[in-house]
């Protein structure tokens, strides 16, 4: 009598790793899924371009949309200038030191209002009420206290961005489970390992997901600063294009600022897949 022995799974190398053949195929699948959805993507892109390529000029008047022709050769004639790379770097700056300042004070007040109660209950109601006033009002105000340069529009940007990273560790904090950090306090932790192996990795995933929503949204507070008052940037570049109804440039620079957007969106992204690695490992098993 045969008895017939399954093969039992053996690992393999790819690129250097040693995989299973389940994860390899896992990993086959993905690259496949992937593929698809960049076509799909490449796909509505063109369509998009075709669709308004083929109503400006016939259906909507050319100084309205302007084409993606126009735009694209309008564009490629801009970053070849200057004065918009000196607009460029004004709000990369405004952008950057905005983002940092707001990011900082945001995972600061959010750990401590997070981790001392009566804090959070004296002053809780307080900020969810100045983060209730409309951002926009308060740029005359920081135009009044900053000035014309780029301060003004630093501190509209890390306004918007702090409740943003605020609010995202905050109720990181509170999602944290306090018999896990019990435990560990009775089995001898002090605070720095409780810090480090507990609050740490819980508040890991809401601080990443807070970084990256706020890069659009400290865009969107330079450029409203500078749509204020402002005498350099590509907020101040639209606003100069759209009263000289040049669509064309208009479009340009709205390229332009969510190319900027994108790039900042990228550095976070590969931030937090060398940080997180532990969630992809996770993730494929």
């Amino acid at each position: 009598m045969s008895t017939r022995v399954e093969p039992r799974s053996t690992t393999v190398a790819l690129d250097g790793e040693i995989v299973t053949p389940k994860s390899a195929s896992k990993a086959s699948r993905d690259r496949s899924w992937r593929l698809k959805v960049s076509i799909g993507q490449v796909v509505a892109i063109l369509l998009i371009l075709g669709v308004w390529q083929a109503i400006s000029g016939n259906v909507i008047p050319d100084y309205l949309i302007s084409s993606p022709t126009g735009v694209a050769s309008d564009t490629f004639h801009l970053i070849q200038t200057r004065t918009m790379w000196k607009d460029i770097l004004t709000t990369s700056q405004e952008l950057v030191l905005g983002y940092a300042i707001g990011v900082v004070f945001g995972v600061l007040v959010g750990i401590l209002m997070g981790s001392v109660k009566f804090l959070s209950g004296v002053f809780e109601p307080i900020i969810a009420g100045i983060n209730g006033i409309p951002k926009i009002a308060l740029a005359p105000l920081f135009l009044l206290w900053f000035g014309l340069g780029i301060w003004s529009k630093v501190a509209q940007a890390s306004m918007i961005v702090f409740f943003v990273m605020y609010y995202n560790v905050y109720m990181g904090m509170l999602s944290i489970s306090p018999m896990l950090v019990k435990l560990f306090q009775v089995m001898g932790a002090n605070r720095g390992y409780v810090a480090r192996k507990v609050v740490l990795p819980s508040l890991s995933v809401p601080i990443f997901a807070g970084l990256k929503a706020c890069v659009p949204f400290a865009m969107i507070g330079v450029i409203v600063g500078e749509f204020i008052a402002a005498d350099r940037g590509v907020g101040y570049f639209v606003l100069q294009a759209t009263q000289q109804f040049d669509s064309a440039g208009l479009f340009s620079g709205i390229i332009i600022m969510v190319a900027m957007v994108l790039i900042g969106m990228r550095i976070v992204t590969f931030c937090q897949n060398r940080v997180l690695y532990w969630q992809k490992l996770g993730n494929d098993r």
